[in-house]
């Protein structure tokens, strides 16, 4: 291990950990810690929220995911950006109007006025679940790539694990919210920054002209989108990828807390829509960076065989690292995957920890001042990171990267996606269909994880079979939905 990106990764971490204390709410507020709402104005906070939201979705799995496919399978799985317009329309058109129109201070309010305390507990739950499993993939499988970039032994997976989750879970507890949202901003930068790094080394060292490269990966079929196969067993077809994604895509943005989080933290319904609108052309910048950064590789080991390189697609790019980048941009690299990692994780942390103070606590023995639901959001903080640090270090071993994130998020995505979406409309929804959709679309999402099915088809199946049952009664009760312009909700 190189000394000088020892020294970068370590300042980094130094860095992010004193920034996020540095930016914590100077109340002990329960709100103030979990929502901080009003705090970020003005075109800064707009551009801040916008970072976060990207930096939040964008893991350290997501950068392995995306690099690895695309060396591996070509640029197929680009095709993912057609989600992003999609995602924005539905987001800004139909979504934000209707959810923020509540005047919620916390994300899952909606469920609960339109749909009881029961379904509201029980979407909170399949959350925490979701994301409880999602962090313990997050932080091992970065760890085992810096450990490869590094050329360091297995005697040093359990220092980084604990390094990486105990750091992040230190500031996310001291910090609260603000200092997540802070931290998550000045990732996402050194996120993007880090990949267009990488990008312009792999070009000036390839020491091709751009249309000789380009040349190249059609002559291999890597930019063979249109695999218009209908075989759903096949991973990366044209449906595969744009119906999965798609699906998944509205799922995190719609539905899931750390998402619905930062909309209530925007100063105004424009503002917050804004802000989506950075996360869309932020997470549209990274997204084309690593996919071209996954097909260079393959140009790069194409042009230079390397005896060595590793069998698995998800080693590549911590194999290069090491390897070809000289002594410093390694560490530069480093703190980028790094970024993502403890950006998603912070969030996560603190999102976790609001559901079972904001649902679950206030619900059970005597009511809670605001001070005591503060106290024991951030003692629920710690124990969250330091759970999902511990068991982070027992998942290095639970399938390729891609399969694991998607089946282990796209079972309850999709049913959390339909009841958010059935939350909003301006029709009565049978309370006893939305519980018995979600059921459903839990069981055919795992039915799907564990079949042969391509992994992007658990996300839909399970949305098409949780919207079903609530659909068809809202059709008979009112003979079609009423997709107008949005009204006052009804009262509960």
């Amino acid at each position: 291990m190189r000394t000088i990106d020892l020294l970068v990764v370590s300042i980094y971490m130094i860095a992010v950990i004193a920034v996020g204390i540095a930016y914590r709410g100077k109340t002990e507020s329960v709100d103030e810690y979990f929502t901080a709402q009003g705090v970020f104005r003005g075109r800064l906070g707009t551009l801040i929220i916008g970072f976060s939201i990207a930096a939040t979705f964008m893991s350290g799995i997501s950068i392995i995911v995306y690099v690895s496919t695309a060396f591996s399978d070509g640029a197929r799985i680009g095709l993912g950006l057609l989600c992003l317009p999609i995602a924005w329309v539905l987001l800004l058109q139909w979504f934000l109007p209707r959810y923020l129109r509540g005047g919620w201070r916390h994300p899952y309010e909606v469920v609960e006025q339109r749909f009881g305390s029961a379904t509201r507990m029980a979407i909170s739950a399949m959350f925490f679940l979701l994301r409880l499993g999602w962090m313990a993939v997050m932080i091992s499988v970065p760890a085992l790539i810096v450990m490869g970039s590094l050329g360091l032994d297995q005697r040093w997976f359990w220092p980084i694990v604990l390094g990486v989750g105990l750091s992040s879970t230190s500031y996310t507890v001291l910090g609260g919210i603000r200092g997540v949202i802070i931290t998550d901003a000045i990732q996402f930068v050194v996120i993007l920054g880090g990949m267009l790094l990488i990008l312009i080394l792999i070009i000036a060292r390839l020491d091709l002209p751009l249309i000789a490269v380009w040349h190249d990966w059609d002559s291999r079929g890597r930019l063979n989108f249109f695999d218009f196969s209908l075989d759903l067993t096949r991973p990366f077809t044209f449906w595969t990828v744009v119906i999965g994604l798609s699906i998944a895509n509205l799922g995190t943005y719609l539905a899931d807390q750390m998402s619905l989080q930062r909309y209530l933290l925007a100063e105004s319904p424009k503002d917050a829509a804004r802000a989506f609108t950075v996360n869309v052309v932020g997470v549209a910048v990274v997204i084309s960076s690593l996919v071209c950064v996954g097909l260079l590789l393959s140009t790069w080991y194409n042009r230079y065989p390397d005896a060595n390189l590793p069998a698995e697609a998800d080693k590549v790019l911590a194999y290069f690292i090491v390897h070809e980048l000289p002594a410093g941009f390694s560490g530069l690299l480093i703190a980028a995957i790094l970024a993502a990692t403890m950006s998603s994780m912070t969030s996560c942390i603190n999102s976790l920890a609001g559901v079972l103070t904001n649902d679950w606590l206030v619900r059970f023995g005597r009511p809670r001042s605001s001070a005591e639901l503060y106290r024991f959001g951030r003692g629920a903080s710690l124990a969250i990171g330091v759970f999902a640090t511990i068991i982070s270090g027992f998942a290095a071993n639970m399938g390729t990267v891609m399969d694991v994130q998607v089946k282990v998020m796209g079972a309850f995505l999709g049913p959390m996606l339909a009841c958010i979406m059935l939350s909003v409309i301006d029709r009565v929804v049978p309370v006893r269909l939305v519980f018995y959709g979600i059921v459903a679309g839990v069981i055919a999402g795992w039915a799907v994880a564990l079949s042969p099915l391509a992994s992007l088809w658990v996300p839909p199946i399970s949305f098409i079979c949780a919207i079903t049952p609530a659909s068809l009664g809202l059709f008979v009760l009112n003979r079609g939905p009423r997709f107008l312009k949005p009204t006052s909700p009804p009262v509960a």
